[in-house]
């Protein structure tokens, strides 16, 4: 299987190249990529190609580092196409196994995992092994150049997603060797050469950090994400709908006249839809809000402003009456319900085992 990213991962290309004082337009066809294709940032690019395309920039340009020059130049664009993911995601953890079952599958097919060892959790990046089979035996540091950028668009994205406290413990990677010496600039960690297999080492417990949906920065992948729902000719009004309203909340945009606007139909004619199926807009964004208020106060983060947020409320008061219509009490009072009715049940699991 073709082991594919999105081109939107050479954003800044042009721009870095030229800074170098070189063509891009002769870098890109002497890779065999269109030139086009990169300044639109359109679609997809095989691995293979990328990876010779960064490892020829470097030698060419003589800038060992050009692939961590090249991720760090991606803004919220390293994110790709998982928009899907940042969505469904509430911890940095739940992103984490969403985008490796994302990637994993078509278009992607990158193969990557996740592993708790006791205190560590390494995401171990193993589709760079996997194009070993692919690239000249004679290119290791094509590869190399190719895994330092995709780790680096890696941090990148992980940044823009939990925001600035996020933090490695190291990085190892399978060179033996550094090709420069600003590893540990980059990543802010411990860089360690010689390792079995390309990884971020992180602490556990930040798995746990919850991500930053209503960042700004995020708002263009969202928008990437709502055109190509809206491009998914088999899902049904209903389901465009709801994952309309899942992107919309968070940027407080959500409601029937934006969503029209989404769908190219008249604010009238979506009411007359969603009337045909028994549904009203209004009720709808009610349920969504109500489903995820629940599953976000059944742990102890994130804080109620961040779930006011996310909800779509301009201010902390309206979340507060949507709970007491909700759920007759405070979100305070929800979650300390919720939290205990969880501790209930794990208890009783754990009784009904050692029986």
């Amino acid at each position: 299987m073709t082991q594919q990213i999105r081109t939107t991962l050479l954003t800044g290309f042009y721009e870095l190249v030229s800074q170098l004082k070189a063509s891009p337009e002769a870098l890109l066809i002497s890779s065999r990529i269109n030139p086009h294709q990169v300044e639109s940032l359109d679609g997809y690019l095989a691995l293979d190609q990328v990876a010779e395309l960064v490892h020829k920039t470097a030698s060419q340009l003589n800038c060992a580092d050009f692939g961590l020059r090249l991720a760090h130049s991606q803004g919220a664009a390293a994110l790709g196409s998982l928009g899907a993911a940042v969505l469904q995601s509430l911890t940095l953890g739940e992103f984490l196994n969403a985008a490796i079952k994302q990637l994993g599958n078509s278009p992607y097919n990158l193969r990557v995992e996740l592993t708790k060892k006791g205190k560590h959790t390494h995401l171990d990046f193993l589709c760079v092994d996997d194009l070993e089979a692919q690239l000249a035996e004679d290119s290791p540091l094509a590869q190399q150049q190719c895994r330092e950028f995709l780790l680096g668009v890696s941090l990148v994205a992980l940044q823009h997603l939990c925001g600035s406290n996020f933090q490695l413990e190291s990085v190892h990677l399978k060179a033996e060797r550094p090709l420069h010496s600003h590893y540990e600039n980059f990543f802010g960690v411990p860089v360690r050469f010689g390792k079995e297999t390309d990884a971020f080492i992180l602490n556990s417990s930040s798995l746990l950090q919850p991500t930053e949906k209503c960042n700004p920065s995020l708002r263009p992948l969202l928008k990437t994400y709502i055109e190509e729902l809206l491009q998914q000719g088999e899902s049904s009004l209903i389901e465009q709908v709801q994952q309309l309203i899942y992107c919309l909340m968070p940027l407080k945009r959500c409601s029937l006249q934006e969503v029209a606007n989404q769908l190219g139909m008249h604010k009238r004619t979506l009411q007359r839809r969603l009337r045909d199926r028994d549904l009203v807009f209004e009720d709808l964004l009610d349920r969504i809000r109500r489903e995820r208020a629940e599953y976000y106060l059944s742990g102890k983060q994130p804080p109620m402003s961040q779930i006011s947020d996310m909800l779509g409320y301009r201010e902390q008061s309206s979340f507060n009456r949507a709970c007491y219509r909700w759920f007759g009490t405070t979100p305070m009072r929800v979650r300390r319900q919720l939290m205990a009715q969880l501790a209930a049940r794990e208890a009783a699991q754990e009784l009904a085992e050692v029986e």
